[in-house]
């Protein structure tokens, strides 16, 4: 708390869990781990959005064929999968001009575009903010029918482009398969593409400090001809965009976006990329609410976007 805010609370809920304060533990203490702990059976009640999410979710706990809403696409006879997490639904919600969808249209044209032709795998929701908002019965719950889902689809790898998802699925699922998020499948991939666009990537906490990837999606933008610039804050010292687990939208979680989009604009980055459809979200919010008082003279958009428009056509 104290490497973020520069405040302390004694707040369960007031936790990120983005990892940072690893660095400022001398005994190494696995803090996000407790923290999920101690949340578990606790009520709270300050989810963003007005619980909207979490009200989907548990739909599809209760309802048995509900999953994502995305048209089934691509090779059935593939054991390659992809999961697109919850995007259809962050659509109907975020009001921004955002295109979640085409994070998911995006990642199957990158796949293809590289001979590994996925099916897309229509599951649940993945659990991830039920499990770090202590619902961790919710949670099981998603986790028993995904599971399912996946052993019957026959596939041997599942690829995600969120980095929520990933941790989870990795993590906190027992799976069968190899689980990998697709910069990790870009990274040495000839796109055939030579961008010359000067980028900056927001570590996503989850990719980055949990999961510890931060090389693949640099190396998939550097690959594709990008000029890769770093924040002042990067990689394991990364600034989380404040709501992970859609918990804690308030004042002090948008002070810290204003603060990674000024790191963005320092370094004269003509888009910042992440892999994190919240990050996504909340940093594009941020930046249209400082329109009328700060000029951002940069994009935002998801690394499957931003490499498959530059692809174009092919």
């Amino acid at each position: 708390m104290n490497n973020v805010y520069r405040t302390s609370s004694d707040d369960i809920w007031n936790c990120l869990t983005c990892g940072l304060c690893y660095d400022g533990c001398p005994q190494g203490v696995d803090y996000p781990e407790f923290i999920k702990e101690v949340r578990d059976s606790n009520e709270n009640g300050d989810i963003a959005h007005k619980g909207v999410f979490n009200l989907i979710t548990d739909l599809m706990v209760d309802l048995d064929e509900s999953k994502t809403s995305l048209e089934e696409v691509g090779n059935n006879d593939s054991k390659i999968g992809y999961y697109p997490g919850c995007l259809d639904f962050h659509d109907m919600f975020f009001e921004l001009d955002v295109d979640f969808k085409s994070i998911a249209d995006s990642s199957m044209k990158l796949l293809k575009s590289i001979d590994q032709d996925p099916k897309l795998i229509q599951m649940k929701c993945c659990g991830h903010d039920q499990l770090w908002q202590g619902d961790k019965g919710t949670f099981e719950n998603l986790k028993e029918q995904n599971t399912k889902i996946i052993k019957e689809s026959g596939i041997e790898k599942l690829v995600t482009s969120c980095a929520e998802c990933y941790r989870t699925l990795s993590q906190d699922y027992d799976l069968p398969i190899e689980v990998v998020h697709i910069s990790q499948v870009l990274k040495d991939a000839d796109l055939g593409i030579d961008s010359g666009i000067k980028v900056t990537y927001h570590d996503a906490c989850r990719l980055g400090r949990h999961m510890g990837e931060y090389d693949a999606p640099r190396d998939a933008l550097a690959n594709a001809g990008s000029e890769v610039v770093e924040m002042k804050h990067n990689k394991n010292d990364a600034w989380c965009c404040g709501v992970s687990s859609l918990m804690n939208c308030d004042d002090k979680s948008k002070a810290l976006r204003k603060a990674r989009l000024d790191e963005a604009k320092d370094v004269d980055a003509e888009v910042l990329i992440t892999t994190c459809p919240k990050c996504l979200a909340h940093l594009n919010c941020m930046k249209d609410e400082q329109e009328s008082v700060e000029k951002y003279d940069y994009d935002i958009k998801d690394l499957t976007v931003f490499l498959a428009e530059q692809m174009g056509g092919k």
